[in-house]
């Protein structure tokens, strides 16, 4: 009998049990209640009623309705005057992934503020907030509607508050016992036996089965392997935490980082590039939570400066954001592996995303420096331009535009109509940040053209409007979101800052590619620390 001994890509420190959260109430009658909503339309209609229902059940109960996002997290402030302005909360709805985390996530908040809240979740979703809850170690009071409201007709939905008003109540009023949520995984190590399995298959599909792969084959985690990949980043304690991922909030450590890297294939010189990409997707701003969770497409895409990149074998070339490129597919696949393997966001269960796209294997590049007219990207980021950086961009996909070769005013014109578009959801929702990558050879053009980086992405931005009046009334935005709107003309984005202009590919002017973001994400720059010399 032959064993593996591989690292377990899936260990991390436990998180600290979250305190229990206020008592309920002895009753409802006179007591002040929140209601928050984020933009589902039936929510809305459904809330109106709730309050009639509790009115008519609960003598001198008074109500305050609130607004908040559906794909990241209520305004602090929000939550702290809602947590002085009244005696408990109902969130909801939770009918999509992001919206499920971040629902969890405020009525958490709440309870943390000493207001009882309970969430209201549908069906599908439940699985989710379930595995949020043992992740966060802490328990919110839900109610579980059997239906997603938005799927069906509004007085379908308005008799799911008939059903749910009781246990509502009940939430709010009766303790309720909760599973107690289980730790981080608790060993470094997995032992996969194999009877005469020289080609490694047995320990193939044990990582595969327990879900802890992108479902290609991986490179296992042998322990030589993974610490030569810590090695090349000097005197690291492999314990340390670089970051708390999303959804999940557990560290990476720096040797979890180097498990999920040699699954993926890295070498050691793509070491410092990782550790930079992990603290960038992990900051607040980028609500890798909503990216991690949507029921949208949206993915990380990774943009690297600097000589860090080039030395590693990045490719900022021709076919840049396709196969072939190890460094590429590397940094790109090790966050994805990280994001389902301590982030928790296991496709189908946590990871709710409809279809899902190609990029959510891998998604990374190199920015064309030596070939672009302008400055690069981490120095528009406010990083010194000798340095080296990646830059996160929540991604919803990538679209290719055949452009015109050496028209400057029409490259422009098709770049924005590519943008504006009524499904975009940048338009629908009046926020988050684009991209539009040009080749080298489009950045010649536009510069002999006297415009600047900056003047390119501001003539883009004039022109990437669509009439107000070709919207449908039901196309229009939920509040709180609402359309970037001047003159009667729908903007794709807020201005020309929220535009990234990113110069990459071969040199020909013929194709360029425009990436659509997830709207509640920040794009995220982090400076690169070299590896020291030895």
């Amino acid at each position: 009998m032959r064993t593996h001994t591989l690292f377990d890509p899936t260990h991390a420190p436990a998180n600290v049990a979250e305190p229990m959260g206020p008592g309920p109430l002895p009753d409802l009658a006179g007591k002040r209640v929140a209601l928050v909503k984020n933009a589902w339309p039936s929510w809305h209609a459904m809330v109106d009623h709730l309050a009639t229902l509790l009115a008519d059940r609960h003598e001198g109960i008074t109500f305050e309705q609130y607004i908040v996002p559906n794909g990241s997290a209520a305004d602090p402030e929000l939550l702290r005057r809602i947590a002085a302005e009244t005696d408990a909360a109902v969130v909801g709805l939770a009918n999509c992934g992001s919206c499920t985390a971040w629902s969890f996530h405020d009525a958490l908040e709440l309870t943390r503020l000493s207001l009882p809240a309970v969430l209201v979740v549908t069906s599908e979703f439940a699985e989710l907030a379930a595995a949020v809850a043992r992740a966060k170690r802490s328990a919110i009071p839900q109610v579980l509607l059997p239906l997603n409201p938005e799927t069906v007709d509004l007085r379908v939905a308005l008799d799911l508050v008939d059903d749910a008003v009781d246990e509502i109540v009940e939430r709010l009023t009766v303790p309720v016992a909760a599973d107690g949520p289980a730790p981080a995984t608790a060993t470094r190590f997995a032992a996969v036996e194999a009877a005469g399995d020289a080609d490694d298959d047995t320990a193939h599909e044990f990582f595969y089965r327990r879900g802890w792969t992108d479902g290609l084959p991986v490179r296992l985690p042998t322990v030589p392997r993974v610490e030569r990949l810590l090695a090349a980043l000097g005197d690291v304690d492999p314990g340390e935490v670089i970051a708390m991922m999303p959804p999940t909030g557990f560290g990476v450590t720096y040797e979890s980082l180097a498990v999920n890297a040699v699954m993926a294939g890295a070498v050691p010189e793509v070491m410092p590039i990782l550790v930079a990409m992990v603290r960038a997707a992990c900051e607040p701003e980028f609500n890798l939570n909503g990216i991690a969770t949507t029921t949208g497409p949206s993915t990380p895409l990774v943009i690297v400066n600097g000589p860090v990149g080039g030395a590693a074998g990045v490719n900022a070339g021709r076919g840049a954001l396709g196969h072939g490129w190890r460094a590429n597919v590397a940094i790109g696949r090790t966050l994805r592996l990280l994001i389902n393997n301590i982030g928790g966001a296991t496709p189908g269960s946590i990871s709710k995303s409809i279809m899902g796209q190609p990029g959510r294997f891998s998604f990374c590049f190199a920015e064309n420096e030596q070939s672009s007219p302008w400055a690069p990207l981490h120095a528009d980021r406010g990083v010194d331009p000798a340095k080296s950086a990646v830059t996160l961009l929540g991604a919803t996909g990538s679209m290719n535009l055949l452009t015109p070769r050496q028209d400057a005013d029409a490259m422009l014109s098709l770049f924005a109509d590519g943008l504006a578009f009524m499904g975009n959801p940048n338009v629908v929702m009046g926020r988050g940040t684009v991209a539009v990558l040009i080749t080298p050879g489009h950045a010649r053009v536009l510069a002999a053209a006297g415009l600047s980086k900056a003047g390119v992405a501001t003539e883009i931005w004039k022109r990437s409007t669509l009439p107000i009046e070709r919207f449908p009334r039901s196309a229009h935005p939920d509040p709180p979101y609402e359309f970037v709107q001047h003159d009667g003309l729908v903007y794709t984005v807020k201005d020309p800052s929220h535009l990234f202009v990113v110069v990459v590919g071969g040199p020909e002017p013929t194709h360029a590619t425009l990436i659509p973001s997830h709207p509640s994400s920040v794009p995220v720059t982090r400076a690169i620390t070299p590896t020291p010399e030895k």
